[in-house]
């Protein structure tokens, strides 16, 4: 029955059952393995055993034999040797010894006389089957059996039954090469044994295959494929019409149950997700409009915040715009008073020089404040600025010696690498540092040193540092210092820093503070370099 193969969804197992898996995917010895192994062990590996046992038994009994033998041999030839030996009957000796050799065991004989007054017990050969290849004289120092690797040597005395001491010693050699033949002979066997039952093992081994572990081997590739696959399409060959082909048949048939109900089961899952689908679009419509809508309040409310920033910030600047002027009106005719007074003064002190410097000092501080006045009112009204190239650290010490009016503090500048002039507005930039100085002088009531630093940086840019000794600016106070008309201080107005950013940004730069209480301040402002299109004049 054909039957066709349609996508399945995965079934859902129990841990128990996924614990179980990987249990018996960590099985580390199969069916078959284990089948053949405990084949090999039952046909090859016992019989081998007691092939084993039974060799070394039987060539121990087979030594026993040799050894008893020729045990029984030397002490027989022994006392028939003692008359002989005593007598010195030589050719009796021979005789003896050639009687031995008709024995195809022995090798070799010999038999040995006790020299008299020996103290050491030596032996002086009487007679040999082969005198060319053994010693004149021997010490034997007791009786017994050496076994070589072709030999059985055996030592025995010749001695009357009453005498306890003997009169020599007889030495039999008797060959092992029967023994030798046997072992041959047994490992020929093994050999021959060995390779006929692997030859039967192999022989069942593929019987076995095709009767048992072929079918089972069938299932179970069976089963990994649709477990990896997830496809319950998949059908189980039978291979046999015995217990494994009924058992196929079961599981086949287990199988169409299983896709039956997996078909089912992924039509429901299917019509799930598609409604699951259909309501997820809807939310996420309904979601994207929301966030649309605050997207769009958010922006509203953002640009309203800046619009109406913008409008205090403008009436701010308008209001003090407008007081600046006023002031710069009402100061100008006091400073034309004081400027007719320094003139009359010095026409009537022509002679007194200290009187003529101080004058002097009055009319060109008089000169230098018309001068800030005249150009910040004609920033108010859109002017420009002019820059140029300007030594920083004499317009840092003229505006330190306006502000440094007590002299309590010091002033120290540093360039790196090393020194190179700045292009800016003089008398606009001598404000900034002005303003910077005084806050710093009194920041510092009791003295202590005034640090500016100016750098190049990697842009091209230059950072100048101005760092203070002072008691440092809280956090809450940090976010509102540049903006005009705030203040913290009882006769402050809240314009110095103010006009300070207003006066940078016009340069074409920016300024910001760094402080913590009772560190001190910093105060970074980052200027165009030389070859910086602010270079030029700004159009305000």
């Amino acid at each position: 029955m054909a039957r066709s193969k349609t996508p399945t969804a995965a079934i859902t197992q129990s841990p128990s059952d996924i614990e179980e898996g990987m249990k018996d995917k960590r099985t580390p010895w199969s069916f078959r393995a284990r089948f053949l192994l405990s084949t090999i062990i039952a046909t090859l590996v016992i019989p081998t055993i007691a092939a084993v046992i039974f060799f070394q038994g039987e060539l121990s009994s087979t030594k026993d034999l040799i050894l008893n033998d020729s045990i029984n041999l030397a002490e027989n030839i022994a006392k028939q040797l003692y008359p002989t030996l005593a007598f010195e009957d030589l050719e009796t000796a021979k005789d003896e010894l050639e009687g031995l050799q008709n024995n195809p065991q022995i090798n070799n004989s010999s038999i040995w006389k006790k020299v008299e007054g020996s103290p050491d017990g030596d032996f002086e050969l009487f007679c040999s089957t082969r005198e060319e290849s053994v010693p004149q004289k021997f010490s034997f120092s007791k009786n017994g059996e050496t076994w070589t690797d072709s030999d059985l040597i055996i030592v025995r005395s010749i001695q009357s039954s009453d005498d306890e001491q003997p009169i020599g010693k007889i030495v039999i050699e008797r060959s092992l090469a029967h023994l030798e033949y046997k072992k041959s002979q047994f490992k020929r066997l093994g050999f021959t044994s060995w390779a006929f039952m692997i030859i039967l093992i192999l022989c069942v081994t593929i019987w076995y295959q095709n009767t048992l572990t072929r079918p089972l081997q069938e299932l179970t590739n069976v089963a990994e494929k649709i477990s990896t696959e997830s496809n319950y399409s998949l059908r189980a060959k039978k291979i046999s019409a015995d217990e494994f082909g009924k058992l196929t048949d079961l599981f086949n048939e287990m199988l169409d149950s299983i896709n039956d109900s997996n078909e089912k089961l992924l039509i429901a899952n299917l019509d799930m997700e598609q409604r699951v689908q259909d309501r997820t679009k809807q939310l996420t419509l309904i979601n994207e409009k929301l966030l649309s809508e605050i997207k769009e309040r958010e922006r509203a409310n953002k640009e309203l915040i800046e619009t109406r920033d913008k409008l205090s910030k403008q009436e701010k600047l308008a209001s003090v715009g407008q007081v600046s002027s006023n002031i710069a009106h009402e100061l100008r005719n006091p400073m034309a008073a004081i400027r007719n007074s320094t003139y009359f003064l010095r026409l009537k002190n022509k002679g007194d020089d200290k009187s003529s410097h101080h004058l002097e000092i009055i009319d060109r501080e008089l000169s230098r404040s018309d001068e800030v006045i005249q150009r910040l009112l004609q920033l108010t009204k859109g002017g420009t600025i002019k820059k140029e190239l300007i030594d920083l650290r004499e317009l840092a010490k003229e505006a330190m010696t306006y502000s440094n009016v007590t002299g309590d503090a010091t002033l120290s500048i540093k360039f790196s690498p090393k020194y190179f002039p700045v292009n800016l507005d003089r008398i606009l930039f001598r404000q900034v540092l002005y303003n910077l100085f005084i806050n710093a002088i009194q920041a510092m009531p009791n003295g202590g040193e005034i640090r500016m630093d100016l750098r190049k940086l990697e842009n091209g840019r230059i950072l100048l540092c101005v760092s203070d000794q002072g008691v440092g600016i809280e956090e809450m106070v940090m976010k509102k210092i540049f903006e005009p008309l705030f203040t913290n201080k009882n006769e402050g107005v809240g314009l110095g820093l103010s006009l300070c950013r207003e006066l940078v940004t016009r340069h074409g730069g920016s300024i910001m503070a760094k402080s913590s209480p009772n560190q001190g301040t910093t105060i970074e402002i980052e200027l165009p370099g030389e070859n910086s299109v602010a270079q030029k004049e700004e159009r305000v």
